[in-house]
């Protein structure tokens, strides 16, 4: 009869002891902050790109609209314009919501590009000990 004795392998992990510094858990929960801003700017950005199509199909209706009663959807109530009036309302509105875009993409590209400076620092410090990639 095969007797099986007890095997016993020495593994040897390389835990690497990392030492965070005060200093450093400020940058990373800077970093984290500013990831979340990211993601809700983004999120944003894309609510108010949609905004904008509305916008540019309002303006159609507007424009098919020639010569008859318009009437704009303006909260709960309906108001009669004429045409220009129609088309002024929903120019300036678009204006306005291209100017609220470009001022969210530049925070955005501002964000992005501090986000960078710290992933390049806290890599720099912690190497393959971190990860700051969304999944």
């Amino acid at each position: 009869m095969a007797s099986f004795g007890n095997m016993r392998t020495n593994v040897k992990l390389n835990k690497q002891d990392t030492q965070i510094e005060r200093q450093d858990q400020d940058k990373i929960n800077q970093f984290s902050r500013l990831n979340m801003k990211f993601g809700e700017l983004k999120g944003d950005i894309k609510k108010l790109k949609e905004e904008i199509d509305n916008l540019t199909d309002a303006q159609d209706l507007v424009e098919e609209s020639f010569g008859e009663g318009l009437k704009l959807f303006l909260g709960e109530a309906f108001v009669t314009c004429d045409e220009e009036q129609g088309t002024d309302y929903v120019e300036k509105l678009t204006e306005e919501k291209q100017e609220e875009l470009e001022k969210m993409g530049d925070e955005l590209d501002e964000i992005e590009a501090q986000m960078k400076t710290l992933k390049s620092y806290l890599y720099a410090r912690f190497g393959q000990s971190i990860n700051l990639e969304e999944e």
